[in-house]
């Protein structure tokens, strides 16, 4: 760097005209010290057309949460880019979620290999053998069934899956936030690291029916762990719900609504009214039909239990707390009563809930079991 360069670096630290005239002069030596100019000096570089200038003005803006104006700069100078620089793009515009500009810059190959291309793959639900199994064990997921280990001290093992980000990401605040505070006791549940699918399975996207997916063509693809007894699957969208030792819930489920499902899976019952269908058989048994609900057929409800909205017909249903609970409203705290009813059905001999290989092999002639503890392969 010579002594007239120097001194145009000089004068366009502290003033936007000469660092215009420095720019056009001496564009090596002002591109070099782009990063270490004052920010309204930048902002006018970028203003001016310059185009590296324009894409640190761009990453400015970016950190400042202002995604909108920078695209204006950034996708006039990205192509220009060396990778490292069009990775600390990458990196931004994943924290701030911008997928549909990702998704852009994917499709150019403007975005090198590197933890912000992982991600947007895991968003965008790529086949999981395109996912880097070093970044997947970074990120605290897995990309295999059968890497899953169950834990023997647990009275209940759940495998959990998604095929998108959010939903894994979901997975383990839950898995974190059950650690932190077991339900209903310590031991009861243990969760598996979340395991990606992919697009290995297809699922209804509608928020307002059922999350369902379409396990049948899976279950003999997947080597399913042995010891696990449940599934919570996690597709984008769905209302929570149990079914066969599975239970499916879109990714803005909260961890109220993960209590409630996990309940059903020991045949807690909703409080609140039943689907008409439902009630036109439950409603018309005897007796307890599950921990949290007895039908008052002919006889009279257990001493201190409470009319329940569960059954709308003449044939009335009782539940224990005469307060709203987690069965009828989920946002409502896991009280001690229902802790207790939980913990003892947990311990029940009778208490008998299906597994989800038992459904498996319901749907499909060969469900491809592998026993952990022996390392084989069993069809069943």
């Amino acid at each position: 760097m010579n002594h007239s360069s120097k001194l145009a670096l000089w004068l366009g630290f502290s003033d936007a005209k000469s660092a215009i005239a420095g720019f056009y002069q001496f564009p090596r030596a002002f591109n070099n010290s782009l990063s270490s100019f004052p920010q309204p000096i930048v902002k006018a570089l970028a203003l001016n057309g310059f185009a590296n200038a324009q894409f640190n003005w761009a990453l400015v803006l970016l950190r400042q949460s202002h995604a909108d104006k920078a695209k204006l700069f950034w996708q006039l100078s990205v192509t220009q880019q060396p990778a490292n620089k069009r990775e600390q793009l990458a990196q931004l515009l994943v924290k701030q979620k911008r997928w549909a500009e990702l998704e852009l810059l994917a499709k150019q190959g403007l975005i090198p290999i590197s933890d912000a291309l992982e991600t947007l793959k895991l968003h965008l639900s790529y086949p999981k053998e395109s996912i880097s199994s070093e970044f997947a064990k970074r990120t605290g997921i897995a990309l295999f069934t059968h890497s899953q280990v169950a834990e023997q001290r647990c009275s209940y093992n759940v495998l959990m899956l998604s095929n998108h980000l959010e939903g894994l990401t979901k997975l383990n605040a839950f898995k974190q936030k059950h650690l932190l505070s077991p339900q209903p006791a310590s031991n009861s549940f243990c969760f598996s690291t979340p395991v990606y699918l992919g697009d290995s399975i297809e699922c209804q996207s509608n928020p307002l029916k059922a999350a369902n997916c379409h396990w049948q063509p899976l279950i003999n693809k997947v080597q399913w762990p042995r010891d696990f007894d449940f599934i919570v699957m996690m597709p984008r969208n769905g209302k929570g719900n149990v079914r066969s030792g599975i239970m499916q819930l879109g990714s803005q489920s909260h961890y109220g609504l993960f209590l409630h499902e996990l309940m059903h899976f020991d045949g807690f019952e909703d409080e609140y009214a039943l689907p008409t269908a439902k009630q036109a058989w439950l409603c018309k048994q005897t007796g307890y039909v599950a921990p949290n609900l007895f039908i008052a057929n002919g006889i009279s409800p257990p001493q201190g239990w409470h009319l329940s909205q569960s059954c709308q017909g003449k044939i009335k249903a009782y539940k224990p707390s005469k307060n709203w609970s987690i069965m009828q409203y989920q946002q409502v705290a896991l009280s001690t009563q229902y802790k207790v009813l939980w913990s003892k059905q947990i311990k029940s001999k009778d208490n008998q809930p299906l597994r989800f290989v038992d459904y498996f092999s319901k749907l499909s002639e060969t469900v491809n079991i592998i026993d952990k503890m022996t390392n084989n392969h069993i069809s069943e």
